[in-house]
């Protein structure tokens, strides 16, 4: 794993075996961190174009609803326009946080983005994507 971006409340990293970011949300989140965040992401990607990500939200411990939309209808489409094909995307324990992620699903068109309750079956279903 090439780490890329590392602060407490994000990591970003570049996995050369598997040719995929792998984007980790940590706390707190709200609708600015979500965007910059975001942002960071596709600067991230156009560095180290892949057509794969894992974003882990299993730390997030908020909600982010206010930025649900953004991310579900323009950060997604952002991803899919600089080559993302599939994203794995681990939902939080946490309610509130996990509400906010099916907000963000009801405007997804593209890339194919499914939810995962567990790191290891998100990471097991991006390998097999092709």
């Amino acid at each position: 794993m090439e780490p890329l971006y590392d602060t407490p409340p994000l990591s970003i990293s570049y996995d050369p075996v598997h040719d995929w970011l792998y984007v980790e949300w940590k706390g707190v989140h709200d609708a600015a961190s979500a965007k910059t965040g975001g942002e960071l992401v596709l600067s991230y990607l156009d560095a180290r174009p892949c057509c794969k990500m894992l974003n882990d939200n299993s730390q997030v411990t908020s909600d982010w609803e206010e930025g649900a939309r953004w991310v579900g209808d323009q950060y997604y489409t952002m991803l899919a326009n600089r080559g993302i094909r599939f994203v794995a995307w681990v939902c939080p324990p946490h309610w509130s946080a996990r509400r906010s992620m099916e907000t963000a699903m009801q405007f997804v068109t593209k890339p194919t983005v499914i939810l995962f309750d567990d790191l290891a079956t998100a990471y097991a279903w991006l390998q097999r994507q092709l």
